[in-house]
């Protein structure tokens, strides 16, 4: 386990000093002295709940919201060798000048959010599954730009040596320009490849992975929330003098989403985020019912409102057995060997040997889970007709989701899709406006 003073796991802290010259100690002690003598706010609060001046308002005014998810990484949610029959179309479409036309469309249609996909390694295979794909600054501040109503949450891994005065001020940047539709998706960092890409020996564990997020969007909403400069001396962060301008357009601050689904996880979520997703291990509905209460019964213990959102992923056509033939063509070519990496990536070592069972072609998951996760992530799938689409996704919202955050295998056809079907069937179901 890391201990956070002896391994530093946020790799910023003042007490890397401890092994410098007494001249530099001299200096930078002076230094820090005269920043306190100003007229500073001293933080008093290094964990959640906080917010300072309230919560922002999250609801859009749509019954269902939709997000338009994983647009910006090769192959999105699809872990299909079926991609390379047109590559340009089913995987590579983040390159620019393909995403900006399919954010341009989002916008367009109605979709309310847009929300990138974090990575920074990859699950390679033969498709180089979510090998490539746009930062999340870069491409929050080009998708502000190319469109006019949608909100834009970038996905940011803050366990990875970013320190919070980055995110906020790349964040309150991004938010200046787009006129306050920007917003930030929390993840603390989940596999070792990318922690060891960002120096770290060692994964920390996820109790102190989410201590540090704490501690992180604590500062965060000091920096924001400020127009004096701020001092911040945390367990993993510390900040002397910090401040951001310009500050947010949306106020009092962006809004925040978390997909936590550990218990410390789901704790820090309900207590620091104002979007809260669930991904329920097995994917019933009453699983998601089950996650839903548990999370408003815990925001509101916090004296605290959440809102909730599905990761979901969307093959649909004329008719069931259309939309089941091409499923049928999906799994048939899973890209097993990319599924495998990303299983042995983010399960214990307790399961690792069924993972790499090669006389199980489902690496110990069995063959439905294996399908989830090849198609969308272990998310929600709606698969079907137009009309069958459509009551899958009122099903989802009778449970007590709001927003689904939706990942498709062609976006470009789906999104013609959505404006020409399966909108219009939501608006008379009373789900859209």
């Amino acid at each position: 386990m890391v201990q956070p003073a002896a391994a530093d796991a946020g790799g910023w802290s003042h007490r890397k000093l401890a092994g410098a010259s007494s001249a530099v100690i001299a200096t930078v002690s002076r230094g820090i002295a005269a920043v306190s003598s100003q007229d500073h706010v001293k933080a008093e609060i290094f964990r959640g709940p906080f917010d300072p001046g309230g919560q922002p308002e999250v609801a859009t005014g749509q019954p269902l919201e939709l997000s338009f998810f994983a647009w910006n990484v090769q192959g999105g949610l699809s872990a299909t060798k079926a991609v390379l029959s047109n590559p340009a179309r089913y995987r590579d479409y983040w390159h620019w000048p393909t995403a900006s036309k399919l954010l341009m469309t989002a916008d367009r249609i109605g979709f309310d959010h847009q929300v990138q996909y974090g990575m920074w390694s990859g699950w390679g295979g033969a498709t180089a599954w979510n090998s490539a794909g746009l930062d999340f600054a870069t491409a929050g501040t080009a998708s502000a730009v190319v469109t006019e109503r949608l909100n834009l949450f970038s996905t940011v891994h803050v366990g990875y040596r970013f320190h919070p005065m980055h995110i906020a001020k790349l964040g309150a940047s991004m938010d200046f320009i787009s006129n306050g539709r920007w917003g930030l998706n929390v993840v603390t960092g989940m596999i070792l490849t990318d922690f060891q890409k960002f120096g770290f020996k060692e994964r920390p564990d996820g109790p102190v992975r989410y201590d540090m997020a704490d501690e992180f969007v604590t500062l965060l909403k000091y920096l924001w929330a400020n127009e004096r400069p701020v001092d911040f001396e945390g367990e993993y962060y510390q900040c002397y003098g910090g401040y951001v301008a310009p500050k947010p357009v949306r106020k009092p601050r962006p809004i925040l989403m978390n997909a936590g689904q550990s218990e410390a996880g789901f704790d820090f979520a309900c207590r620091q985020a104002d979007w809260v997703f669930v991904v329920p291990p097995k994917g019933r509905l009453e699983d998601y019912a089950d996650l839903v209460n548990k999370a408003h019964q815990l925001a509101a213990r916090y004296g605290r409102r959440v809102r909730i959102g599905a990761m979901c992923y969307c093959v649909m056509e004329d008719t069931d057995e259309q939309a089941q033939a091409t499923v049928d063509w999906l799994e048939e070519n899973a890209d097993t060997e990319a599924i495998r990496f990303y299983m042995r990536q983010t399960i214990g070592t307790a399961s690792a040997m069924d993972v790499d069972d090669k006389d199980d072609p489902y690496a110990g998951l069995g063959r439905d889970q294996f399908m989830k996760v090849a198609l969308g992530m272990t998310g929600y799938q709606f698969f079907g007709s137009y009309e069958t689409v459509a009551e899958k996704m009122r099903a989802l919202h009778e449970v007590g989701v709001d927003n689904l955050v939706i990942g498709f295998f062609d976006p470009q056809r789906a999104l013609q899709q959505m404006e020409q079907h399966v909108l219009p069937i939501l608006k008379r179901m009373g789900l859209r406006k």
